[in-house]
C-alpha cells in the first residue's frame, strides 16, 4: 500500500564546535588566505567572486539550476568554522525550552488527507533499501526515505536511537524555523546562499570542490560522502555511513570545516531554479535571492513547462522552499554530485530530515 506522505518531506532527496581535533591540511594550488578567528567563527571579507556553475560536473552531469555563472559582490561577514552540533542545539533547547517542528504533531485541518498516524510528530529518515532498487527511477526515493513518528533532533533514527554518542556531530531532524530560532538565540543569523558559497570556495577560483579540481587528491577522502552502491551499500571508505562529527575531514582554505559532505546546510534565501537569471537582470552587492517562495509543487510544475502556476491558498503556501547548499554524506558521485560549493538544492519549510542541518553566519560589529 502507498503510504501517503506530505509533499514537504520530498526535499533532497533526489539530489560550529569547541574541542574538535583539526586534521591536517592538504596542499593547496593557490595561497592560503589569512584567517581571522574569533568565538568559533572565521571572518570572510568582502569580495567579488564568480557565483554558480556553467560546466559539467565531474561526473559528467549538468545541473541548470547553477547557472548561469556571474559575478556576485558579497559584504564581509562571521560564519561558524563548525555545522551547529547535537551538543549545541541541546544548550540551546535546555535553556530555551524551545519545541522543535518535528516534536509537535501536525494540525488535521491543515493537512486533512493526511493518515492519523502521519500526524504524528516525526521527521522523514534514511533507510538503505534492497540491492535491486533502481535510484534513477523517478518514484523510488520513497523507497529509501520513509516518515517516521517518533524521530526528532534528539532521536535522528527514529524513536528507539539517541545522540547519546553524537554530541559533536551535526543536528539534523529540524527545519529551517527551528534553525532560524537557534541563530537568533546565538546572536547569529543564517547565512545568504551567495555568502554560504564564497566561505565554500575558500578563496579558490572556479573550482569544482572546496578543495580543487580533484575529487580525491592523494587518495585522500575530503568530504563525509556515499561510496559504494546508492542507495543500498555505502562501503563507507570515508569511514563513516552516517554523519561524522564536524571537523573529521580537512578544512579549505579559510578554515572551514564539512563545507561538502556530512549534512546539507540551510540558507535564508528563497529557492527558485532560474533566480541566477532573474539575479542579472537587476544586479546588486550582497543579494539576499528572491522576494518571494515558491512551493515544490510549483517548482515541479516549473520543471515541467518552465512556467510558474497561480498560487494556490491553503497548505501549499506552507511549503516554500529555501535554499540547501554543500551535499550531504547520501550524495554519491553517480547519483548526486552536489558536495560541490556551486550545487545548489532546496529544502522545504516543512521538513525535517536526517541529512540536513546548518551553520550559523554574523554581521560584522
Amino acid at each position: 500500500m502507498k503510504l501517503w506522505v506530505p509533499l514537504f518531506f520530498v526535499i533532497l532527496i533526489f539530489s560550529g564546535c569547541s574541542g574538535v581535533e583539526e586534521k591536517q591540511e592538504i596542499p593547496r594550488s593557490e595561497p592560503t588566505p589569512k584567517r581571522i578567528e574569533k568565538e568559533g567563527m572565521v571572518f570572510i571579507p568582502a569580495t567579488k567572486y564568480i557565483r554558480g556553475n556553467d560546466k559539467r560536473a565531474g561526473n559528467g552531469e549538468k545541473y541548470p539550476e547553477e547557472g548561469p555563472a556571474h559575478e556576485v559582490e558579497v559584504h564581509g561577514f562571521w560564519i561558524d568554522k563548525y555545522e551547529v552540533t547535537n551538543a549545541e542545539f541541546k544548550k540551546f533547547i535546555d535553556e530555551t525550552g524551545y519545541v522543535t517542528f518535528a516534536e509537535k504533531p501536525l494540525d488535521k485541518n491543515l493537512f486533512p488527507n493526511a493518515p492519523d498516524n502521519q500526524l504524528e510528530p516525526g521527521a522523514t529518515i534514511f533507510s538503505p533499501p534492497p540491492d535491486s532498487i533502481n535510484p534513477w527511477h523517478e518514484n523510488n526515493p520513497w523507497d529509501w526515505w520513509s516518515y517516521t513518528a517518533g524521530a526528532s533532533w534528539k532521536k535522528p533514527f527514529g524513536p528507539n536511537s539517541s545522540i547519546y554518542n553524537l554530541m559533536d556531530h551535526p543536528v539534523v531532524c529540524i527545519n529551517i524555523d527551528d534553525a532560524k530560532a537557534y541563530a537568533e538565540w546565538a546572536g547569529k543569523r543564517l547565512p545568504t546562499e551567495a555568502e554560504w558559497e564564497l566561505a565554500a570556495r575558500g578563496g579558490l577560483k572556479n573550482n569544482l570542490y572546496s578543495w580543487g579540481n580533484e575529487p580525491k587528491p592523494g587518495g585522500v577522502w575530503m568530504a563525509n560522502c556515499f561510496q559504494g552502491k546508492f542507495p543500498s551499500k555505502n562501503s563507507a571508505q570515508d569511514g563513516y555511513h552516517y554523519t561524522s562529527p564536524v571537523g573529521s575531514f580537512p578544512p579549505n582554505g579559510f578554515g572551514l570545516y564539512d563545507m561538502a559532505g556530512n549534512v546539507w546546510e540551510m540558507c535564508s534565501d528563497y529557492f527558485h531554479p532560474s533566480y541566477y537569471t532573474t539575479f542579472l537582470k537587476n544586479p546588486h552587492p550582497n543579494p539576499k535571492g528572491p522576494k518571494s517562495a515558491i512551493t515544490q509543487i510549483e517548482l515541479d510544475h516549473f520543471r515541467s513547462t518552465g512556467t510558474c502556476p497561480t498560487k494556490r491558498p491553503g497548505t501549499d503556501d506552507l511549503m516554500f522552499l529555501h535554499v540547501a547548499k554543500g551535499g550531504s554524506y547520501l550524495c554519491h558521485w553517480d547519483y548526486c554530485l552536489r558536495y560541490r560549493p556551486a550545487a545548489r538544492n532546496h529544502s522545504e519549510s516543512l521538513s525535517p530530515t536526517n541529512h540536513t542541518g546548518f551553520r550559523c553566519a554574523k554581521d560584522l560589529d
